[in-house]
C-alpha cells in the first residue's frame, strides 16, 4: 500500500497537468478560438499561469475534480477500462501461460523450477504474479514501469469519463457540431492512445519481473 501512495504521489503532478489541458482545450473550443486570441495573447498566458499557480482556487479545484473522477472509479474498474478486458484485466492473469513463453529473455524452466507447476486458471497466475512480484517491487525497473502504467491508466480514466460529457457540453456552447465532433473524436484517441500506452508498460513490468525472478533463481 505503501508504495502504491507513494507512486501516485509521484505521478500527481501529471493528473493535474491532465486537468489543466482538458479544461484549456475545452475552453478552446467552447469560445471562438479567434476571441479568445483577441483577448491578447499576455492576458491568454496569465490566466492559464493562473490555473496552475500552487496555492491558487483554480488549482485547488482542479485537485478537487482529478480527486472526485479518480475516486469515482474504483481501480479494478480503470483496469477494466483501460486494458478492454471485464474479466481478469491485469496481465498478471496470463504471466505464466501466455506473457512469459513469449518473452526470449525469460527463462520459464528457471521460474518453474521454483514456482511450478504454473497455474492455468487466470486468478491463480495472478496471485502467483503478485508472489513474484512482491519482492521485487523496489527495482528500479519494476518501479518505473509500475509507475507509468499508474499514470497512463489514470489519465486514460480521466479521459474516457469526459468522452462524452465534454463534446455535448462543447456543442451547446457553441452549436457548431462539426468542432464538437471533431473534439469528441481527439478525446477518444487521446484514450486509445493512453490504453495503449498502459498495456505496454503493464506488460513491460511483468516481463521484467518473471525476467528478474527466473535469473534469481538461476543465480541461486
Amino acid at each position: 500500500m505503501s508504495e502504491t501512495k507513494s507512486l501516485k504521489d509521484q505521478n500527481a503532478w501529471l493528473i493535474r497537468a491532465t486537468m489543466i489541458g482538458h479544461a484549456i482545450s475545452f475552453v478552446w473550443i467552447a469560445l471562438e478560438p479567434t476571441k479568445l486570441c483577441g483577448t491578447g495573447a499576455v492576458g491568454v498566458g496569465s490566466k492559464l499561469e493562473a490555473l496552475a499557480v500552487p496555492g491558487s482556487a483554480s488549482l485547488g479545484l482542479i485537485v478537487i475534480a482529478s480527486l472526485l473522477l479518480l475516486g469515482f472509479i474504483p481501480p479494478t474498474w480503470r483496469d477494466r477500462i483501460i486494458h478492454l478486458r471485464w474479466h481478469h484485466p491485469l496481465p498478471g492473469s496470463r504471466a505464466f501461460s501466455k506473457i512469459g513463453p513469449e518473452t526470449a529473455h525469460v527463462d520459464m524452466q528457471r521460474l518453474e523450477e521454483k514456482h511450478g507447476p504454473f497455474p492455468e486458471d487466470p486468478a491463480a497466475q495472478n496471485q502467483l504474479f503478485y508472489r513474484v512480484y512482491k519482492p521485487l517491487r523496489d527495482d528500479v525497473g519494476v518501479c518505473d514501469s509500475h509507475r507509468r502504467y499508474l499514470a497512463a491508466r489514470d489519465v486514460g480514466t480521466i479521459t474516457a469519463l469526459l468522452m462524452i460529457p465534454l463534446p455535448i457540453l462543447a456543442f451547446l456552447a457553441t452549436g457548431n457540431f462539426a468542432r464538437s465532433g471533431v473534439y469528441g473524436l481527439l478525446l477518444v484517441v487521446t484514450f486509445l492512445l493512453c490504453a495503449v500506452a498502459a498495456k505496454n508498460y503493464s506488460l513491460r513490468m511483468v516481463q521484467h519481473v518473471l525476467a528478474l525472478t527466473g535469473a534469481t533463481v538461476a543465480a541461486d
